[in-house]
């Protein structure tokens, strides 16, 4: 009778099986929100019955959508694909930081190129959501950075 070597459970991203599946149908009910938003915005313009100073509160507020439709869909959906190629907890912290640094970015740039920062309440929104995506991708990067062996 000889002891049975302990293995290790082989890692998984996800807690559930399911969950993936989720954040799948969340990224695509956000590119959904996404087309909308542009078709509703496109059949406005057409329409024309919105004064200059109306399109132009309009047109800040569509960009807002869209900037944060864009966002979680690229989120959700780089979740997802995170979720499937990982294959260690340690790859994870370190594709998981990157991504937020990639989205932190894009969010940023997006903001920049929208005028998001003029939006009063939404431009502190803007810079709010800018600095947790910087701090989640800091945190994840020195977590993996403190985890790893040097052997």
């Amino acid at each position: 009778m000889g002891i049975k070597p302990q293995t290790r459970p082989e890692f998984t991203y996800w807690k559930r099986p399911w969950h993936k599946w989720l954040v799948l149908a969340a990224a695509l009910l956000q590119l959904l929100c996404l087309w909308m938003n542009i078709q509703e915005c496109n059949d406005i313009s057409k329409a024309g019955i919105l004064s200059a100073s109306e399109w132009a509160d309009y047109v800040a507020q569509k960009n807002w959508q869209c900037a944060i439709n864009g966002m979680m869909a690229a989120c959700c959906l780089g979740t997802f694909l995170v979720g499937l190629f990982v294959r260690s907890q340690k790859e994870a912290r370190l594709i998981d930081g990157l991504l937020l640094l990639f989205l932190a970015l894009a969010w940023g740039v997006t903001g920049v190129a929208l005028r998001l920062i003029s939006l009063s309440d939404k431009g502190l929104f803007w810079l709010l959501i800018l600095l947790i995506a910087f701090g989640g991708a800091a945190h994840s990067l020195l977590q993996y950075y403190k985890n790893r062996s040097f052997l």
